[in-house]
């Protein structure tokens, strides 16, 4: 992938140092870290233009493949997050539920103690009536034998009564006196019998008002035993809830850790993938000393040579001059994006190439462009052709090479088996240090 840099070349001084934000040069340290970051990334190294596309378009199909897979896991951990939240508030929700009932069931704790006291109390009662009653049938049962003994008596006494008048030593009158004496002791008898029977008729009707008192306290108490049992259910049922809501929690707690941690492993392998693209995007750097020449021919001026044109205007080369047969086709030395296509003075007819990562080649005195501003051009792709009108202050094409502001030799980055040199009139191989 090219990536583009935001200036517009329109005037000569564009071609000046200062066309390019400053900037730290390349070290030569960092250079060679740098092939050693991308030797481990993208493997072996791949020579030819053709071979790092095919391998940028895998790594960016890649690379999108994981950037939906880890907004597909941000958006499975935002639901567990929010699934975990509602079953929090659950949670919190139980809680206060179940510490509602058990203050219900506190207080039908306490109303079955006080009623159960009262039944205690009131089954006391009951016993303490029934003794009681007990006591005196007893004694209305001893009094009513002393009755019927003296009934008894007394009807025998009826049936001798003259005997007892004939033969008898006392006298009448005395006889009379004993005689209303026992029915006085019957009386009395008679009497104390009615004051038990009142008394057993007042117990018995007590203690059946206690009874009828017992039984609305079982009612009661029945009644708050099936609240409170009800209440006991209710609870066991919020707890077996409360205990699935926080298993479900767990399990939400769960799936948010390794989905995390799936995001963790995605991300470290998306950040090695967008290392090695990003070293795929510096092919230019890569492919120092391996770039393919814009026109095969001889260099007739090196980069910082003091030249003189056909005008007799001295000045120092920015860069190096290919002499080739007009008509020759100029080709772009590696991929990029046209960032100026167009006449500039002092140049003449120039392209210039933006190749990634502040790298530009310049491409001058051309007899005609085919390329226009902002074209996208692979390697080899056609830019221009030479010939002899575009030549006529200065010979050859011209070549440079800049990272942001510097001039480099195209010497160095140009692949060195594909020239020949101009010396004494002969053409030997350049040699590169």
């Amino acid at each position: 992938m090219v990536r583009k840099t935001n200036y517009s070349p329109f005037s000569p001084i564009c071609l000046s140092p200062a066309i390019f934000s400053p900037g730290g040069k390349i070290r030569y340290g960092s250079f060679l870290l740098l092939l050693a970051i991308a030797a481990l990334l993208a493997g072996p190294a791949i020579s030819t233009a053709t071979t790092d596309n095919d391998q940028k378009q895998q790594l960016e199909t890649g690379i999108n493949k994981y950037w939906i897979n880890i907004r597909r896991l941000q958006q499975g951990i935002k639901l567990q997050q929010e699934e975990r939240e509602q079953k929090l508030s659950q949670e919190r929700d139980l809680l206060a539920e179940l510490q509602n009932l058990d203050n219900h069931l506190q207080e039908h704790h306490e109303k079955l103690g006080v009623l159960q006291g009262r039944m205690t109390a009131q089954q006391d009662l009951i016993a303490v009536k029934e003794k009681e009653l007990a006591r005196i049938k007893s004694e209305k049962r001893i009094v009513q034998l002393h009755l019927q003994k003296r009934l008894s008596a007394y009807y025998r006494m009826g049936r001798i009564g003259i005997i007892n008048v004939a033969f008898s030593a006392q006298t009448l009158p005395e006889l009379l006196s004993f005689h209303d004496s026992f029915q006085s002791l019957i009386r009395y008898d008679q009497n104390l019998i009615e004051t038990y029977r009142h008394s057993i008729d007042e117990i018995e009707r007590v203690k059946e008002a206690l009874t009828m008192e017992k039984t609305l306290l079982q009612g009661f108490i029945t009644q708050e035993e099936e609240e409170k049992n009800q209440i006991d259910r209710t609870k066991l049922e919020k707890e077996n809830l409360l205990t699935l809501i926080r298993t479900q929690k767990k399990l939400h707690d769960q799936a948010i850790k390794e989905m995390e941690e799936a995001t963790t492993k995605l991300s470290i392998h998306l950040s090695k993938m967008e290392k090695q693209e990003q070293t795929l995007d510096q092919g230019f750097l890569l492919n120092r000393g391996k770039l393919s020449p814009p026109v095969s021919g001889t260099v007739i001026t090196l980069f910082n040579q003091e030249k003189t044109n056909k005008l007799g205007i001295t000045s120092k080369s920015k860069g190096i001059a290919i002499k080739a047969p007009d008509g020759t086709k100029v080709k772009a030395i590696f991929d990029g994006t046209i960032l100026y296509s167009g006449y500039l003075r002092g140049y003449g007819n120039t392209i210039i190439v933006d190749h990634g990562y502040k790298y530009y080649s310049i491409l001058s005195r051309m007899e005609k462009l085919l390329k226009n501003k902002d074209d996208q051009v692979k390697t080899g792709d056609i830019l221009g052709l030479m010939g002899d009108t575009a030549t006529l202050i200065d010979e050859g094409l011209s070549i440079e090479i800049r990272h942001e502001s510097e001039s480099l030799d195209p010497l160095q980055w140009l692949d060195k088996n594909k020239f020949t040199l101009e010396t004494n009139e002969k053409k030997i191989p350049v040699t590169v240090e």
